[in-house]
């Protein structure tokens, strides 16, 4: 078994250095990491992403029509949200927006997909004024000792 994993080890680098060899330039775009004086400085933290957590056709409807919305009003929003969907027997889903484990906005959709967009405008309202408000208390909190990412 090791002789077989062994033989097709070198079988399955070589689609990654074709890639590499036919376009003539490296697959990263910036310095390679092997040539950093091992420091992590030059890596950022993602933010401004939506995560998709649902789990149906309807909770996958009011992530894309959310993400939209939000990405429209939102162009520069460095905070990350989660879309979350709980699925029940009877009544849909339980649609929850979240910001760093902190509950924003919950919502029962039922199966019909017509309230979906109003649910929508909905939450973009709350998150609006969430984020909003999230941003004026995090400036005027006291970080003499603490940074705000420690907060």
């Amino acid at each position: 078994m090791k002789l077989v994993i062994i033989a097709l080890f070198p079988v399955l680098l070589l689609p990654a250095y074709l890639v590499e060899a036919e376009e003539g330039k490296p697959l990263e775009n910036g310095p390679p990491l092997e040539q950093k004086n091992g420091t992590l400085d030059d890596l950022k933290e993602i933010s401004g992403v939506v995560i998709d957590r649902t789990m149906t056709r309807l909770g996958e409807d009011f992530y894309s029509l959310f993400s939209q919305k939000l990405n429209d009003e939102f162009e520069d929003l460095e905070e990350n949200l989660t879309v979350k969907e709980r699925p029940t027997a009877l009544s849909g889903s339980i649609i929850t927006v979240l910001h760093r484990q902190a509950i924003i906005y919950r919502t029962a959709v039922s199966p019909g997909r017509d309230q979906i967009e109003a649910k929508v405008d909905d939450a973009i309202k709350t998150v609006s004024s969430y984020v909003v408000r999230w941003r004026i208390e995090r400036y005027l909190k006291d970080t003499f000792d603490v940074d705000y990412d420690e907060i």
